[in-house]
């Protein structure tokens, strides 16, 4: 973990923006508050991509849970269900916390230092299994305790160029996919232990943490590319991309390149669109323009996880869609990490389709 830094860890922004919004607006049918982590082991002996808590709109007892476990063999465990949401104050009257169905966040400071922890049962699979339907296992009991530290300043959507801000603020697809109002990602540097079972894993590595309190529809997406990671000298990236509307043409690509010290605007080019579905071995790779020059970033993923269809945790998500969420290997020059992918397409665009 960082012990002190060189930037300003909160980007200039408030301390309670950090923090919860028990005071959401009930009348927005599709507003929903989330916090999400996804981590990372350095030494890729299990990887956690996603852990989601979210709202479910319309429902004040209830939270959904996403939840995904990886390993590089294939390996794979998951819960995505409901469970009775927790009170978000906490024993100093602030609203640090976020919680429900045996997972909580906690915020130990804002924009610097939070925890999560979880304790259930989720069904053990594979990777293969999911691509092509539904979750088919046995319960497993797994407990995970992790704590991060920021490892860059926040990025916030629409704030890394004029396209950007234009289909992050207007009534347009993009915004609501996004989520049309607060929404931003930090890396993060994490600490942890993972029990599955009978086994157990102590965790040191890295990840992207997500906060969103916003109003959210999926329905009508056509799909996109979501990518980020940070390096063992400081360096990271992260940057969204979705492909061009098949209603307008509009195409929204947004992306940013933390040099250590600063948070530089990315052209993102050569985009690793999902074309085809597989456990891991897929070459991910990309490029970043930025004021500095040119990036390249080396990728592949290492251990992933699918999700074929709708279903109550993911709102109206088309079912024509295939959503992956994994892990994948960066290298960038002489450092490699381990960082998040998530990427989505129509099962029938894929090669070969999928049913």
């Amino acid at each position: 973990m960082m012990a002190t830094s060189k930037f300003d860890v909160t980007g200039g922004l408030e301390p309670k923006l950090d923090l919860m919004d028990p005071d959401y607006p009930r009348d927005d049918p599709n507003y929903r508050e989330s916090v999400s982590m996804w981590i990372f082991d350095d030494l890729n002996r299990v990887q956690l991509p996603r852990f989601l808590l979210d709202d479910i709109p319309g429902d004040e007892q209830s939270r959904s849970l996403f939840l995904n476990v990886a390993f590089s063999d294939g390996r794979a465990l998951v819960r995505w269900s409901p469970g009775p949401r927790t009170g978000m104050i906490d024993a100093s009257g602030a609203p640090t916390i976020y919680g429900g169905g045996g997972l909580e966040f906690r915020v130990v400071e804002p924009w610097v230092r939070w925890t999560a922890r979880y304790r259930g049962t989720m069904t053990e699979t594979t990777s293969t299994q999911l691509i092509h339907g539904k979750p088919q296992g046995a319960p497993v009991d797994v407990e995970v305790l992790i704590e991060m530290q920021s490892a860059a300043p926040p990025w916030i959507p629409g704030t890394m160029g004029q396209n950007a801000a234009r289909l992050m603020t207007e009534a347009t697809t993009e915004s609501l996919f996004m989520g049309r109002g607060f929404r931003y990602e930090q890396l993060v540097l994490a600490t942890g232990r993972c029990r599955i079972g009978a086994e157990i894993f102590d965790i040191s590595g890295r990840g992207l943490r997500v906060h969103r309190r916003s109003s959210r529809d999926v329905e009508g997406f056509w799909g996109h590319a979501w990518q980020s990671a940070v390096f063992p000298d400081g360096r990271g990236f992260g940057y969204i991309a979705f492909p061009p509307s098949p209603a307008d043409g509009s195409i929204y690509i947004e992306g940013y390149f933390f040099d250590g010290q600063r948070m530089l605007p990315a052209a993102v080019r050569k985009i690793p669109w999902l074309r085809s579905a597989a456990p891991a071995g897929q070459d991910v790779g990309f490029e970043m323009e930025t004021e500095a020059g040119l990036v390249r970033v080396r990728a592949e993923t290492v251990a992933t996880t699918f999700r074929n269809g709708s279903g109550g945790e993911l709102g109206n998500w088309p079912p024509e869609l295939l959503l992956q969420q994994g892990c994948a290997r960066y290298e960038l020059e002489n450092q490699t990490a381990f960082g998040m992918i998530e990427r989505s397409n129509f099962k029938a665009e894929l090669e070969p389709p999928i049913c």
